[in-house]
């Protein structure tokens, strides 16, 4: 069960929209708001695009939860 954490709550979604971003409202939500956050994506993410090297254990887990929630990811 993953636990409050802004930044592995940011990198997650960070993460999730960089794999799904197919020009949709959805992502490009996503990147608006973490925008406007300030965020720059640290180097794990940058060189990595497997959740379980580019994030920490609990932003594995959320991404992980996303995934299972969101429409955009299902079947992909």
């Amino acid at each position: 069960m993953p636990y409050f954490d802004r930044f592995d709550i940011v990198e997650a979604y960070y993460l999730f929209a960089r794999h799904y971003h197919s020009g949709g409202d959805t992502s490009d939500g996503i990147f608006k708001r973490i925008h406007r956050l300030r965020f720059k994506p640290g180097l794990s993410l940058c060189q990595h695009d497997d959740p379980s090297k580019a994030l920490t254990e609990n932003g594995a887990e959320i991404y992980a939860q996303l995934e299972a929630n969101h429409p955009d990811a299902k079947g992909c």
